[in-house]
């Protein structure tokens, strides 16, 4: 094996592990249930990028990418109410006040970002083509959307 890919290789693993540090970190000193909840963002979110990337036609198409990550979305969606229990905002959470003030509209929008979730899954299983899948991969990606517009920190 030549330097060349032992340099690299030995580069990519230094990154590996200096990613995993800066990961860890972003989650430090948080309570248990606001890590938990950042973990089942970033769970959705890795779901949404991963299904971006096959709408965008950077990924080939493949039915399962949607049923797979549509359904890591309905789980999560389905605990993360109790994820928010009332004023948990201490240490490095994204969540605003604004969600327990107007918790109705939080939960509905919840509500309906794991309904288009499921219906994802249910047309990806029907073994539709890409574009229905992105039409409703758009309408998913609106709850995202208005959640973050109302009820999370600007980054």
């Amino acid at each position: 094996m030549n330097n060349t890919v032992k340099s690299l290789g030995t580069m990519m693993i230094a990154l590996g592990l200096l990613f995993s540090v800066f990961h860890a970190n972003a989650h430090s000193g948080v309570t248990e249930v606001v890590k938990q909840r950042m973990d089942a963002m970033s769970g959705m979110a890795d779901a949404m990028k991963s299904m971006a990337s096959v709408v965008k036609g950077k990924k080939a198409f493949d039915p399962a990418v949607f049923i797979d990550n549509g359904e890591v979305i309905v789980f999560h969606s389905d605990t993360l109410m109790a994820l928010f229990p009332e004023q948990s905002i201490q240490g490095e959470s994204e969540a605003l006040p604004a969600i327990w003030q107007n918790w109705d509209d939080f939960v509905t929008i919840n509500e309906r970002t794991k309904n288009n979730a499921q219906e994802l899954v249910n047309l990806a299983q029907q073994g539709l083509a890409l574009r229905p899948l992105t039409k409703q991969f758009v309408k998913l990606s609106s709850g995202c959307k208005a959640c973050h517009k109302d009820y999370r920190k600007k980054k």
